[in-house]
């Protein structure tokens, strides 16, 4: 009967730990699934909110939809920093930076790069990158807009996952390095950077199966493969690279998504003399950045530029004079705001470096004064063990004193008849202290003891193993060391010349080599064990 009431507990126990178990893994399913679930909620509110800024921007080219970007950033930042937030960031920066707000598009870029790397996120730390380079290039800087923007292709992983912010941050990574390079009349840098766009959009496209809608991306690739085409004289490759981007080009789409194309066949078609196709390019140019002056006024010089080669020279002094007053317009209406904008970008960098250094001399001088505690604190430390080995080694001398006395006084009590040579000499320097006397030398010693002063260095030799001077400096030292571990007041100095040593120094050296403590340290060391009662 027990044992089968043991065998059911057992299988009871077995049921409940089974039951208990599975509820657990249950658990953690669930909340995982569910984790995954908001996860997912949140990202596609994220995408929505990136994509609704981006449409924005696309569609109102003005100053007034300012305070709608920045009121989804501020929101999708107080909900929690992602890739999808950066992105929105970079559009609002742009957009800031177009309208004249450098400084403001300035600080904006440097907060989103501090945030970045707070979240240790490569792809937003190339998105600022990105932008920065292409306020510097806006600037009329392209050596520091490359400067800038080269390190951030080191940003993207390779080979680059194919999501919405890495592929469009690494293609528009490339793509401003085409733009600056050929600024700067890099034709190999150029190059490169096309090809790398153009296998990207083709990786996508094979890999993914992936099309795009708007065919930015293709006619931008090919444009590139153009480009390259032209500048090493293949006419013909570039003619069908150029075709094939005509057929991306969706009338829906505004024309600046196609620059690209519209740049570079302007070129291929004033080489071949199609003056009427160059032009219609340059003009849709013209029409695509009449809200961006910085490539505005390149675009009136490219078409000015082609009516000249086309011999239509009068054309081309009107177009080189829209040119010319257009650039006074914006020396009227614009760059003064401009330059004050980009002197206080510079002021703000400026400002930027010296906080940066400021808090660096904190922090180095914080250093120093952290190293300076311990170094204190371990001195405190070695002084108070030195303090306490001092006091034990006085403490002994002291014992040593007392045994030696004792045995003194009953050596005196037991003589009886002669006494040894080196116990004479002994006596004579405790009692007669010769040693006192800076001059005292063998030559004293030997007539004391009435031999020659080879004798006397053997006999001291053989009975105490040291020399005649070390023999007569002992005495000296301990001498000493009785006045210091007294109540004298004798100062060091006084007490060297007194005892034959001449100068503080010397005895200073002889104590520390014979007692292992100076002469000051064994005084407070004798001092301080007679106030603790130890003496």
């Amino acid at each position: 009967m027990r044992h089968n009431c043991r065998l059911n507990l057992r299988n009871m126990v077995r049921i409940m730990s089974a039951t208990v178990f599975f509820l657990f893994t249950f658990l953690i399913f669930f909340s995982c699934r569910h984790g995954s679930a908001k996860k997912r909620g949140e990202d596609g509110v994220s995408l929505r909110q990136v994509l609704y800024v981006q449409s924005l921007y696309n569609h109102h080219p003005g100053e007034e939809i300012l305070p709608e970007l920045e009121a989804v950033t501020d929101s999708m930042r107080r909900e929690g920093r992602n890739p999808y937030y950066f992105a929105a960031l970079n559009i609002l920066i742009d957009r800031l930076f177009s309208v004249g707000r450098y400084v403001e598009a300035d600080s904006l870029a440097v907060r989103m790069m501090y945030e970045a790397f707070e979240d240790n996120d490569s792809l937003a730390m190339a998105m600022a990158k990105r932008v920065r380079a292409q306020m510097f290039f806006k600037l009329s800087q392209p050596e520091r807009a490359l400067r800038e923007l080269e390190p951030a292709v080191g940003f993207i992983s390779s080979p680059i996952h194919h999501n919405v912010s890495e592929f469009g941050t690494a293609t528009s990574i490339r793509e401003w390095l085409w733009i600056i390079a050929r600024e700067m009349g890099d034709t190999m840098r150029m190059n490169q950077a096309g090809m790398a766009y153009a296998r990207m959009v083709r990786q996508n496209c094979r890999e993914n199966n992936w099309m795009d809608s708007t065919g930015h991306y293709p006619a931008t690739a090919l444009a590139f493969l153009a480009e390259r085409a032209f500048s090493r004289g293949d006419i013909r490759s570039a003619k069908l690279y150029l075709d094939s981007a005509g057929h991306e080009i969706r009338p829906s789409i505004p024309s600046r998504a196609y620059e690209h194309l519209y740049s570079v066949r302007s070129m291929v078609r004033a080489s071949g003399r199609d003056w009427n196709g160059a032009l219609a390019d340059a003009d849709t140019l013209i029409c695509a950045h009449k809200d961006f002056p910085w490539f505005y006024v390149k675009d009136l010089l490219l078409k000015a530029g082609i009516l000249n080669m086309a011999g239509r020279h009068e054309e081309s002094a009107e177009v080189y004079s829209e040119y010319v007053a257009f650039r006074d317009s914006l020396s009227r209406k614009i760059t003064d705001r401009r330059l004050q904008d980009l002197t206080l970008l510079y002021r703000t960098e400026i400002d930027r470096e010296q906080k940066r250094a400021e808090r660096f001399r904190l922090y180095a001088l914080a250093t120093v004064i952290m190293l300076l505690v311990v170094l204190l604190a371990l001195s405190l430390l070695r002084a108070e063990r030195v303090r306490k080995r001092n006091r034990i080694l006085v403490e002994r001398l002291k014992e040593f004193d007392h045994a030696a006395m004792s045995v003194v006084r009953k050596d005196e009590k037991q003589v009886s008849g002669e006494i040894s040579l080196i116990d004479k000499l002994d006596r004579y320097m405790d009692h007669e202290k010769p040693y006192t006397d800076p001059a005292l030398s063998r030559k004293e010693l030997a007539e004391f003891c009435g031999i020659s002063q080879d004798n006397l260095g053997q006999l001291i030799k053989s009975e105490k193993g040291m020399s005649v001077r070390n023999y007569i400096n002992s005495y000296r030292l301990e001498e000493a060391r009785h006045v210091l571990g007294s109540e004298s007041e004798e100062s060091i100095g006084d007490l060297a010349v007194r005892l034959g040593f001449g100068t503080s120094r010397t005895l200073q050296r002889a104590f520390k080599e014979r007692y292992d403590m100076s002469p000051t340290q064994y005084r407070t060391a004798t001092q301080e064990l007679k106030g603790s009662g130890n003496q």
